[in-house]
């Protein structure tokens, strides 16, 4: 999950919306709607009209749903489908639409898939309008420029990660806040075009590091956040998750940029 969701995750109310999306047993309902062709988060909208009266009035409680609901999905090889479909009533009116079964993609396409993002998020960023490249909706988090600034960073720690599970026995690789990042680094300052082309250019050396691991090394691990043992194919399946997760955000922000005036957007609020 992004970790804008950090701070949410860690209130009464993130830790309640958390155990009732991830409950033994959800994930065939969301699997049976992603069959279906509809959002998988419509599985809980009941529980949440029913239980949940405060997710009404919180826009960064109703994103964690989803991200949440992203997270079941993606532990369960599932990949988007369309970043936006309909979700019935009127408590969340979009979700994303899942492939119908579950994927394991062979280390080629993954790497296949993590050269072609670059271009994707240039596609995406493109449609942008003119002026609100550095406006943030209320609860969306990043601005489509601070997008382009958290990629090309982001792309620097995995290929430490990368290098140090590739030479070192059992590395630590600590978590990092891309939402603290972006404040500390001043990302709406930042140029987005150089952040682009930066972008392109530390994927390609990425992609090129990974390309040289064999078999074998792709099964070598490291320690994520001092507890979680984890593969340089797992890193690899985390890099085309964070991917995915930006390219489903910045699908969300343009639907949500269409709502507000040009030259106008309030900070994120802090749940």
């Amino acid at each position: 999950m992004h970790s804008r969701f950090d701070e949410f995750r860690a209130t009464p109310l993130g830790q309640q919306l958390e155990a009732l999306i991830d409950a033994p047993g959800r994930y065939a309902e969301y699997a049976a709607l992603s069959r279906a062709g509809v959002p998988a988060v419509a599985a809980v909208v009941h529980d949440l009209q029913s239980r949940f009266p405060e997710v009404v009035a919180s826009h960064t409680a109703r994103q964690f749903c989803g991200a949440m609901v992203a997270d079941v999905m993606r532990r369960h090889h599932h990949e988007i489908l369309r970043p936006r479909g309909r979700v019935p009533g009127d408590l969340l009116t979009y979700g994303a639409v899942w492939t119908p079964l579950p994927e394991v993609i062979p280390f080629p396409a993954l790497l296949e898939a993590l050269r072609r993002m670059p271009e994707e998020i240039a596609a995406l960023y493109a449609r942008i309008p003119t002026g609100q490249s550095g406006q943030r909706p209320p609860g969306s988090g990043l601005a489509a420029g601070e997008h382009l600034c958290h990629l090309r960073d982001l792309d620097e720690i995995y290929r430490t990660r990368v290098e140090r599970i590739l030479r070192e026995d059992l590395p630590d690789l600590p978590s990092v806040n891309g939402q603290v990042l972006a404040d500390e680094r001043n990302y709406r300052a930042q140029d987005p075009m150089q952040a682009l082309q930066a972008f392109r250019d530390g994927r390609q050396a990425l992609v090129s590091v990974l390309e040289e691991a064999t078999p074998d090394q792709r099964c070598r691990t490291g320690l994520r956040d001092g507890v979680r043992r984890v593969t340089l194919l797992e890193v690899v399946e985390d890099i085309h998750h964070h991917d995915q997760t930006h390219v489903q955000e910045l699908h969300d922000l343009m639907a949500e940029l269409q709502d507000l005036p040009k030259g106008h957007g309030p900070e994120p609020t802090r749940a």
